[in-house]
């Protein structure tokens, strides 16, 4: 009975290591097929970029050449521009917007001057008669004083 059970178990493990066996065989097959699908996978893409390398540079020289013959000279230009080319309308709406308010505070400004100027230039001939009506006024009697304070009342 021994025997029988040892040869069985035998048996199925020399079933299990020809299984082993067969699907390592398979698996080095399979491992050497994809070895040469991506050499040649790696050729074809070689091939293929040196292909479009040797387009791209095709096209860059005929576009270089293109480029080359309608080259125009470099025309320098030196100018003052006071009003833009492009963006008119944004241009006249912030510059004349500020021109108005400037010159309205410039009017203002100008105003405000002529008036100080002329009361200042007032003030100062009032300042005038004023020292000079006292002056009078300390060196005279009381009765012409008097006369004096009449007149500086009506």
């Amino acid at each position: 009975m021994e025997n029988e059970i040892i040869e069985t178990v035998l048996t199925e493990v020399l079933e299990e290591q020809k299984q082993s066996n067969q699907l390592a065989q398979k698996n080095g097959q399979f491992l050497e097929e994809q070895v040469l699908i991506l050499q040649r996978m790696e050729e074809k893409s070689a091939r293929q970029n040196e292909e479009l390398k040797t387009f791209l540079m095709q096209k860059m020289e005929t576009f270089s050449a293109q480029v080359d013959s309608h080259a125009k000279p470099v025309k320098k230009e030196f100018r003052i521009l006071l009003f833009p080319e492009h963006g008119i309308t944004e241009y006249y709406k912030v510059v004349f917007g500020r021109i108005l308010f400037w010159l309205v505070m410039l009017f203002i400004a100008k105003y405000a001057y002529l008036l100080g100027d002329k009361w200042i230039t007032q003030e100062y001939e009032n300042d005038k008669y004023q020292k000079a009506w006292e002056t009078l006024y300390e060196h005279q009697s009381k009765a012409n004083q008097k006369i004096m304070q009449k007149y500086l009342t009506e």
